[in-house]
Parts: structure tokens; sequence; C-alpha cells
């Protein structure tokens, strides 16, 4: 299996094309919100920075990672606050600064002018 994993990390070659721009997509055409990975479905919503599932009482602190990693994918490498909050379906500009600075991730600009990168290649 580790001689699997390898050869195929070997050989892997990032995709040239925008996947949304491939199957004629926009970004309107996403669902948002943090998705419950338990319901497969169901929007969590987000209370004391933890987030929560209304149908299966699932409780998360890290349940916004999919969903990041799905904008790394689907929309670019970088966010801003406004962005994170947009995808993610929160109100919060302090939540959603709270969220990218828990990520560590590099950031340029000040104020509303920063822009974090997001980092999902492994």
């Amino acid at each position: 299996m580790k001689k699997a994993i390898r050869a195929m990390n070997k050989h892997h070659i990032d995709a040239d094309f925008s996947i949304l721009e491939r199957y004629n997509l926009t970004e309107k055409d996403l669902i948002k919100g943090v998705i419950c990975e338990n319901c497969n479905g169901n929007k969590l919503f987000r209370r004391h920075g933890t987030w929560l599932c209304n149908q299966c009482q699932l409780s998360s602190k890290k349940a916004h990672i999919p969903a990041l990693r799905d904008y790394f994918y689907l929309l670019g490498s970088t966010i801003t606050n406004r962005q994170l909050r947009d995808f993610l379906s929160i109100s919060s500009s302090s939540s959603a600064t709270r969220i990218l600075q828990s990520l560590n991730l590099t950031s340029s600009g000040a104020n509303k002018g920063r822009v974090y990168r997001l980092n999902f290649d492994e």
C-alpha cells in the first residue's frame, strides 16, 4: 500500500484547468456553508467557537477545514475575511478572523485589505 501511495504521489500532476469552468459553473452554483460530516447535507451553525448540527447534534471545532479545502480547490488559494464569511455562511467578521488566525496562514496586507494564503497541497 505504501509503495502504491508513493507511486501515485510521484506521478501526480496538478490539474491545469478550473473545475468550475470545465463544468460550466459559477461560484453562485456552489452550496455554501459548513456541511455536517455525519449527516452529509445538513448545514452546521457556529456557536461559541464550535460548529453544531441541529439534526444529529454533532459538535466540532474543526468542521470548517473540509469546507476551506473545497474553497481552495474550487475557487483559489487566497481568501479574505469577507470571502470566508460568505463561503462558510457566518456573519461575524471577528469569528472569521479567529478562524483564519487559528489556521496559522500566511497573510499579506492590513485590515480590510488582508489576504490569507490557503495551503492544502499535500
